[in-house]
């Protein structure tokens, strides 16, 4: 139960970020669509569909060698945010004018979640590695073909 209730948050927080994005012109425009709610559904119903080719991608022989790739996979998704956040901390400090000691303690503790996340990127296999490669292959050629903008 405590599995669906997360995969359930992950889909609504995807959603979210997904129209954000759209409403920005990175994404395609089906992401921005709401109802009178303002619940992007029909975004998360493209992915959930797309999630869902992902899993098919996936399949092995038993069900615990497929999660242990999704969860891969999973790793290396939300991994890389977290990463290209630490990345961009000093020119952050710099641009909010942070003091230098202050400045300094943050940026160790990013290096520390750096060293971390890329020990986690490496444990988490080639396999999934390449999927996420995949990933940003094709989302370059969406932007080439123009579905999506940069």
């Amino acid at each position: 139960m405590s599995c669906c209730g997360s995969l359930l948050g992950w889909q609504f927080t995807i959603a979210q970020v997904f129209k954000s994005s759209a409403d920005e012109g990175y994404f395609p425009k089906i992401f921005s669509r709401v109802t009178k709610a303002d619940a992007p559904v029909q975004g998360m119903l493209a992915i959930v569909i797309f999630q869902s080719g992902l899993s098919l991608m996936t399949i092995s022989p038993s069900l615990n060698s497929q999660f242990n790739v999704l969860v891969n996979l999973a790793v290396v998704t939300n991994i890389i945010p977290y990463i290209l956040s630490m990345a961009a901390l000093v020119i952050i400090q710099k641009v909010a004018k942070v003091e230098p000691r202050k400045a300094k303690a943050a940026n160790i503790v990013a290096l520390i979640g750096a060293i971390y996340s890329f020990y986690a990127l490496y444990s988490s296999g080639q396999e999934a590695m390449l999927y996420r490669r995949n990933g940003h292959v094709y989302g370059l050629d969406a932007v080439r073909a123009g579905f999506a903008t940069f």
